[in-house]
């Protein structure tokens, strides 16, 4: 039997989301996965998120081998028109298209709906299920899918709480895109300074380094300003510490949507008003610490392995190939 060819390209890494989905493709799937993206990140973000994907400028004449080969192509958030170009000319006339939405519209870098306006023919339109459905009503849902390997280190009583906060940027003024708030910052540093927290502030590692530092940690913050969870929330239940966002109903659901069970999502709840007293509340009371770390850990085991989840991406392509 024939094993299909899939080809996944981004413009930028994407935090690396669709690397991810193309090893668990290639590790749980029968199809034959490659992965390419047009530009790397610049500055300081530059080799962080791209050292297991080819680049367009650097890999063109393999990118452009696997182009033509592939039975399926998947794009993820957005082309220019110039690399509409390059795919639609050297693509088999016979490809099928598969988009995929991970940023939110009226925001960088997706200001309009993409898919609308592209060029290509795309038979299956997705959206990562989080709280981008909301504004991708008609899309197919997928996950985002972490591959670490599952740990968890359980506080002991005589421990400070290791708290993690690692913001990918610091922009503020967007609906859905902000990470940083000012009254979590003077809430973590008087934590801090009252030795109630060791507080760790991770910025530009790369991923690998990024979950090592956060296995070693009990609590770890996404954000808790735009009612949204992010892929450091997966992360962090991945990793068995205490998840600290502010997901709002319709992001759990989704969530629970992608999981097929309506269960207890483990999120601990914060905003701008409540930081300060939940966040108190929490690294004082390490019984309820480790609670929330094993509801973490468990939830992450049960329900978001990448074998499982991939299962949403394999039912795609595998409906798209009988059209």
């Amino acid at each position: 039997m024939k094993k299909f060819k899939v080809l996944h390209i981004s413009p930028t890494p994407l935090v690396d989301a669709p690397r991810k989905i193309n090893d668990t493709l290639n590790l749980y799937s029968k199809y034959d996965s490659s992965i390419f993206i047009f530009k790397d990140y610049p500055g300081k973000l530059k080799g962080k998120f791209s050292t297991n994907v080819l680049i367009y400028d650097i890999s063109k004449e393999v990118i452009l081998s696997l182009l033509a080969d592939a039975d399926i192509i998947h794009i993820h958030n957005f082309l220019t028109i110039e690399q509409e170009n390059i795919v639609l000319r050297y693509s088999k006339s016979d490809v099928i298209f598969v988009y995929q939405a991970h940023s939110p519209l009226r925001e960088g870098p997706l200001f309009v709906n993409y898919a609308d306006n592209s060029r290509i023919d795309y038979d299956k339109k997705c959206v990562i299920a989080q709280y981008h459905p909301r504004l991708y009503q008609d899309y197919v849902l997928v996950p985002n899918i972490i591959l670490q390997i599952p740990t968890i280190s359980l506080i002991n009583d005589a421990d400070t709480p290791k708290v993690l906060f690692s913001p990918t940027h610091k922009r503020v003024g967007g609906r859905w895109n902000d990470k940083a708030s000012s009254e979590l910052d003077v809430a973590l540093n008087a934590l801090e300074a009252l030795g109630l927290i060791e507080l760790v502030v991770a910025e530009g590692y790369t991923p690998h380094e990024l979950y090592q530092l956060r296995k070693r940690c009990h609590i770890s913050i996404d954000e808790i300003v735009t009612g949204a969870y992010h892929q450091v929330s997966l992360e962090s239940m991945c990793a068995g510490n205490v998840t600290i966002n502010n997901a709002d109903i319709f992001s759990k659901l989704m969530l629970k949507t992608i999981i097929g069970k309506d269960v207890k999502v483990p999120f601990l709840n914060m905003n701008e008003f409540t930081i300060k007293e939940k966040l108190l509340s929490i690294v004082k009371d390490k019984k309820l610490i480790r609670k929330f770390q094993q509801d973490s850990y468990n939830f992450h085991i049960q329900y978001l392995q990448p074998e499982i989840l991939i299962e949403h991406y394999i039912n795609i392509y595998t409906e798209v190939l009988k059209k």
